[in-house]
């Protein structure tokens, strides 16, 4: 799970004030700068998995920061792959090993840090602030706070700077942190339970929660306004200069000190931070599978199909995501249809009831395992790779991209370098006149392989393969609005893990 067991710790005794901190890997292993990163089509995201940065919602993925690197990422043609970190893992040491590209996780800028990663031009301005119970006799006086005990999320680089300030100050108060992995809003509505005394958060972190919880008041601010920031490697000049010029379109500070915002910007932050319906939904249980442990009402029905012809139902989740948004009735405009976008001309028997789960299931997992089939002598990514790509682009114009490949001297077996190279190449007169299947637009077919399978790897960190035991998942599909019982399935023995 994404949280583990735990309890604050009180960090006064100075155990655990981080000193003077360096990463494990305090220097750049490798060289990808923006050239590698366009080439390969992928940005690798290190984020926190919080109810603000980075979630997944009705198996999309969502978050302030996510959204906002999203959006740079789609305006040069990239897909992003999300690198949650674990809790022993720190994301400087994972940046500079190479284990991703860029760190999106809101954090105030720290000039020490920048001894060890370049920063952004800031992403964002807050305050950290005192969040207590609504009952509290406490006022917004730092004074009042005298006797109590402010908990801060342990991942929090504030809590550092937070000892400095009761040191200095001679504040008559303690300070704790929450268990390991906890995020601000989890400490929220412990306060709101008055599990807690006091919580140290950021001031649009609290404002938001508000929305949502009763119970809680904001006390008195202990820092100014500071910038949040992205970092990336010292050594990525050229992805560096490309994020602040992003930046600077959308948020920069106007002459009387004002921050200003475009309205993309504006619109995404209102989204997580100030609109009450948008931050009620985002924070539903049924629509979080790090809550609920579902990605969708059909999850029960895909796992009984996928299971039975030898895939992972979490990668036909993320292919359904993509194609549908777990719509039954979505239909393209090349008549496309149901949860896995299948055409008519090319379901058999399910043709006249593609808009029923069950039978779109069925009718695309079979053209799905017959491509799978076609490429047993891949390695299993490759494999993946190149069945999603054939199920969204068919197989002459795959097969147009792996001649291609060849004539560009790069192996037509493989797919990062060559046919993320080759696919989108076949928009271009140049090479697509000389193809059998002529022109078509590879690079969607690049970006939604790359999607499925980032997003795949997200299913896989949320939710487990198969139920527990116990559980009494019984397999559903819903028939006019109404759910119905599919207990009569067939006995199927569990396959081998997909790899």
């Amino acid at each position: 799970m994404i949280f583990s067991a735990g309890c604050q710790e009180r960090i006064d005794d100075g155990h655990l004030t981080g000193g003077d901190y360096a990463p494990a890997i305090a220097h750049p292993q490798l060289t990808r700068d923006f050239a590698q990163l366009k080439s390969s089509g992928v940005l690798r995201v290190i984020i926190r998995y919080n109810s603000s940065t980075y979630f997944v919602h009705r198996g999309g993925q969502a978050g302030f920061e996510f959204e906002l690197i999203d959006r740079f990422a789609q305006q040069h043609g990239l897909s992003v792959e999300v690198v949650v970190p674990n809790l022993s893992e720190d994301p400087i040491s994972l940046l500079n090993a190479g284990r991703g590209d860029i760190i999106c996780s809101g954090q105030v800028l720290r000039p020490k840090v920048e001894r060890w990663v370049a920063a952004t031009r800031p992403t964002n301005f807050v305050q950290k602030l005192v969040v207590l119970s609504s009952d509290s006799p406490r006022d917004a006086s730092l004074e009042s706070l005298a006797g109590l005990t402010l908990t801060i999320a342990a991942d929090d680089e504030f809590r550092t700077e937070l000892m400095e300030l009761k040191a200095k100050n001679r504040w008559q108060l303690f300070i704790a942190t929450g268990r390991p992995g906890s995020d601000p809003e989890e400490l929220l509505a412990q306060l709101a339970r008055h599990e807690l005394e006091a919580v140290v958060v950021a001031d649009i972190i609290a404002k938001a929660a508000m929305i949502n919880l009763e119970n809680l008041k904001l006390g008195p601010v202990l820092a100014g306004r500071q910038a949040t920031v992205w970092y990336v490697r010292q050594n990525s000049p050229a992805l560096l200069a490309e994020l602040n010029q992003y930046l600077r379109r959308h948020i920069w500070v106007g002459q009387d000190g004002r921050s200003r915002r475009s309205q993309m910007y504006g619109i995404i932050y209102d989204r997580y931070f100030k609109n009450p319906n948008t931050v009620r939904g985002f924070r539903e249980v049924a629509l979080r599978p790090d809550k609920s442990g579902a990605i969708s009402i059909y999850d029960d029905l895909i796992r009984r199909h996928a299971e039975a012809a030898g895939f992972d139902w979490r990668l036909i989740a993320a292919q359904i995501y993509q194609e549908s948004r777990f719509n039954p009735h979505a239909r393209s405009r090349a008549d496309a249809r149901g949860l896995m976008q299948v055409l008519p001309k090319f379901s058999g028997a399910q043709h006249d009831s593609l808009y029923y789960p069950s039978p779109n299931l069925k009718a695309g997992l079979r053209l799905l395992k017959s491509t799978w089939n076609t490429y047993a002598y891949l390695d299993s990514l490759d494999r993946t790779r190149f069945t999603l790509a054939e199920y969204h682009a068919g197989p002459g114009h795959v097969a147009d991209a792996r001649r291609l490949a060849m004539e560009m001297g790069r192996d037509p077996n493989q797919w990062q370098g060559s046919l993320t190279v080759s696919l989108p190449r076949l928009m271009q007169r140049k090479y697509f006149e000389t193809t059998r299947h002529g022109y078509y637009g590879g690079e969607k077919t690049v970006k939604y392989v790359e999607d499925i399978i980032n997003r795949y790897r997200i299913y896989q960190y949320l939710v487990p393969r198969y139920p527990a035991p116990g559980s009494n998942v019984v397999p559903t599909e819903i028939r006019g609005g109404e759910i119905i019982d599919l207990t009569t399935k067939p006995s199927i023995a569990i396959p081998a893990d997909f790899k």
